[in-house]
């Protein structure tokens, strides 16, 4: 682990995090983003046909990815969440992942909104990601809506996710910590029986 500030600078296992962004999007059908300290995509998971559509098909899907870096980017450098819609049309929610109570380590971002339903509105978005309308009001047809009170507490289910990923990782981390330190100690003591000549 690299310390830097208050930030800090560890691998975030996609195995350890996946899960947790599986049950989310098992509920939101929409995009989940988790970014290590540098911003940079650890594992990202895409339930929403209009947002596969937007992220792998348009001419501009880097569109999405550059504006959920930016905002992951803020959520890290404030420590607080950041909530804005993103260039798709959705409301996306931004939260600093913590190892500790000052220690960020990272970012997750959820799309926690319904496609938008207005042909204008769509429309206005296929051009702006270069994508045939049609395709993109298509993919609009095939993305399933989220009930209202699953929407109603989707900010809320983010936020303890989110937690959720801050304590595993803390977890693990202070696991690790203690490995270490009790390998130094063995490592120590092999030493001090070298020097005196002492078989094992």
């Amino acid at each position: 682990m690299e310390l830097i500030g208050k930030f800090s600078k560890i691998d975030i296992e996609r195995e350890i995090i996946s899960p947790i962004q599986i049950y989310l999007m098992n509920l939101l059908n929409t995009q989940d983003v988790v970014y290590n300290v540098d911003s940079e995509v650890v594992n990202e998971i895409n339930s929403s046909p209009y947002c596969k559509t937007l992220r792998f098909v348009s001419e501009r899907k880097d569109l999405c990815q550059a504006y959920g870096r930016e905002l992951s980017k803020s959520a890290i450098y404030y420590k607080k969440p950041f909530e804005d819609i993103c260039p798709g049309g959705l409301a996306l929610l931004s939260m600093p992942i913590f190892l500790d109570e000052h220690t960020v380590v990272g970012a997750h971002s959820v799309a926690i909104s319904n496609t938008p339903r207005s042909k204008f509105s769509v429309y206005d978005i296929a051009s702006q990601f270069n994508i045939d309308a049609h395709i993109l009001w298509d993919a609009v047809k095939k993305t399933p809506l989220v009930p209202k009170p699953i929407l109603k507490i989707a900010r809320e289910q983010v936020i303890s996710a989110t937690e959720l990923m801050s304590k595993v990782l803390n977890r693990i981390y202070t696991l690790k910590q203690s490995e270490a330190t009790m390998a130094k100690k063995y490592h120590a003591i092999e030493e001090i029986f070298k020097s005196h000549n002492i078989s094992k």
